[in-house]
């Protein structure tokens, strides 16, 4: 059934007003007009959308790194930017950027325990959206430093960042998330008993939705129920979900309830027990990679006509694993080898082993995963490891992107007052006296962001949602719809990497 756009455009109205502050007028009216054309949507093919949620804020700084030698030696040299931090250059994994869509004339390459990913970008089938975070509104470094510039609540804190990527923005009440309010909108176009949002590993923002409630479930399964088996017990408790047995109308929703959940749960399982994808996620005592093997089985289920999981065109999955707070020790949490992969060893194998599972059955090209955080790191080091950032760079991973590119804003400097060399898309990580900063090209340390390490990022949460929700299928009218803070801040709505 659709939902109640009322109360879906009442609560989303409500959401740009409670930030008034920071939404225009202007904005305000977009929003109203973009729920008047608001769509009904049927759709002749399949998609999903895969949110992979990394807690701790993972440094991608010593994810994506640069490979060209001057960069290199830059960044990580005696008087670069993190020593404590520098890896080896010979054992990285060199991204081919064939368009030299970095724009910074720099050759990058992924963290010494990624080949699999690193494969799959050269494969053209991954991409990198480059220094992408919270952002009302694009922020140079002077606007932050002089205050004058309206930024998102609670910088550097993991429970409001990881809010406000999930939420974007965070003020809406009751707080959905905007892989919830997708699934509010493309809800019409499923049939059947099968979840259109599923939370994997338990759910959080992201899956709220105000008309669709996200199903969470683990990665072995659908929970079922497990009634008490103490003597003469088995029977009443049966009885209190029979059906036509319920005398008041807490019974019968009890009940409802009862039964909706095994039917749902026996659906899942059984779809999950269609089709094994375990050679493609070695990792079997990894929380990512089992997740995304149950994830890749209910995508083959719901495209191959398993017997209730069916009638399905659109779905929304939301997995995460955490472990990326690495103030210290980073470099052995990171990965150190074969037999310590650490978690960007293990997130490589998961994403590439989603992909390459999928592709080999022809599904590649129906889903799409995509990694989020609370937040970057600090370029800066300390004790071995980094401090929260803000600004970071995430992985878009599957048959429709238009991979084995970088994408993003560059620089937020108006037309007309960059220098030529200023039209980057990765942020400058190396010597001022080499590259002009990408936001100050006065002779200081080289730190496009506050002052202390922490990038500002050129890319907002709200574009990179965007560009999803369009291949997702949704129209322009209702992505501002979810996305209110978008076209009032932002000029470009759809950064073209999928």
């Amino acid at each position: 059934m659709r939902p109640d756009r009322r109360k879906f455009i009442k609560n989303t109205i409500c959401a740009a007003l409670g930030g008034a502050s920071v939404y225009s007028a202007l904005g305000q009216l977009q929003l109203l007009q973009a729920a008047a054309r608001a769509t009904n949507y049927a759709f002749g093919d399949y998609k999903a959308l895969v949110c992979v949620f990394l807690y701790g804020g993972n440094d991608s700084f010593n994810t994506v790194v640069p490979y060209t030698t001057a960069a290199f030696n830059s960044f990580y040299g005696g008087n670069g930017v993190r020593p404590q931090l520098a890896l080896t250059q010979a054992q990285l994994h060199p991204l081919t950027d064939a368009t030299g869509s970095s724009k910074d004339g720099i050759q990058y390459a992924l963290h010494p325990l990624m080949p699999e990913l690193a494969s799959v970008f050269n494969a053209g089938k991954a991409a990198i959206v480059a220094n992408t975070g919270t952002l009302i509104g694009p922020v140079t470094q002077v606007q932050y430093q002089a205050g004058n510039s309206a930024l998102p609540p609670q910088l550097y804190s993991h429970s409001d960042q990881s809010a406000y990527w999930q939420s974007s923005p965070p003020s809406n009440s009751p707080l959905t998330g905007w892989g919830g309010r997708i699934a509010d909108l493309v809800a019409s176009a499923n049939s059947g008993g099968a979840p259109i949002l599923t939370g994997i590993n338990g759910g959080d923002v992201f899956t709220r939705g105000q008309d669709v409630n996200g199903y969470i479930m683990n990665a072995n399964g659908a929970t079922t129920l497990d009634p008490p088996y103490a003597p003469g017990m088995h029977t009443p408790f049966d009885a209190l979900y029979a059906a036509g047995t319920q005398a008041t109308a807490l019974e019968r929703t009890y009940a409802a309830t009862m039964n909706h959940s095994l039917a749902t749960s026996g659906i899942i399982n059984t779809a999950l027990a269609a089709h094994d994808f375990s050679a493609f996620f070695p990792g079997a005592d990894y929380d990512l990679d089992r997740q995304l093997q149950t994830v890749a089985q209910l995508i083959w289920a719901a495209n191959n006509g398993i017997a209730g999981y069916t009638g399905l065109t659109r779905q929304v999955f939301f997995v995460s694993t955490g472990g990326y707070d690495t103030h210290s020790d980073e470099l052995a949490q990171h990965g150190t080898n074969a037999a310590n992969p650490g978690i960007l060893g293990m997130l490589s194998k998961s994403l590439a082993g989603f992909y390459n599972a999928l592709n080999s059955v022809g599904l590649a090209s129906k889903a799409t995963a995509f990694t989020a955080s609370d937040f970057g790191r600090t370029m800066t080091s300390n004790n071995g490891g980094s401090d929260h950032g803000w600004g970071s760079h995430q992985f878009v991973v599957g048959g429709a992107v238009n991979g084995g590119k970088f994408y993003g804003n560059g620089c937020n400097f108006p037309a007309g007052q960059q220098a030529a060399n200023y039209g980057l898309v990765m942020p400058s990580l190396v010597n001022p006296t080499q590259l002009p900063n990408v936001y100050d090209a006065s002779p200081n340390f080289n730190d496009p962001g506050d002052g202390y390490g922490r990038i500002i990022p050129t890319t907002s949460v709200d574009q990179y949602a965007a560009t999803l929700a369009s291949w997702f299928g949704l129209g322009a009218p209702d992505i501002d719809l979810i996305f209110p803070n978008l076209s009032p801040n932002f000029s470009i709505k759809n950064l073209g990497f999928v």
